[in-house]
């Protein structure tokens, strides 16, 4: 009985140590752009899906700002200043400019980087 419950205890060791709360996020083929501004970016459409991959850490009742709903409104209630990427805290975190990067660990590629910039830039419209 005693090596059973050793057994589980180091399996359930090893499991919470390989978690996935800290992994990179694979590199997406279908982002447009290479750093150039995108003509028209849309926040159903290309900036919804990218804050799909934050709801597993933003979620309600969590310490950071939820991000389940993706409601427009949370991302402009202090996160998002239209027209002023470099102003506002939702693309300086995905930098780590000033403020702690996100996703930890690991920061998006560019292309994700770069299309939340430019719709932010293009006035963050609800689109």
């Amino acid at each position: 009985m005693k090596k059973i419950i050793q057994v589980l205890l180091i399996t359930f060791i090893g499991v919470s140590f390989s978690s996935c709360y800290y992994d990179a996020f694979p590199e997406d083929e279908n982002i447009p752009g290479d750093g150039d501004p995108i003509e028209f970016v849309s926040y159903q459409n290309d900036i919804v899906p990218l804050g799909v991959q934050c709801t597993g850490c933003h979620k309600q009742g969590g310490d950071l700002p939820n991000m389940e709903d993706n409601s427009y409104s949370n991302l402009l209630n202090g996160y998002v200043i239209p027209e002023n990427a470099a102003g506002s805290i939702l693309y300086k975190s995905l930098l780590g400019d000033g403020v702690e990067l996100m996703p930890p660990g690991a920061g998006w590629p560019s292309a994700k980087t770069d299309l939340v910039k430019d719709w932010i830039n293009q006035g963050a419209l609800n689109n």
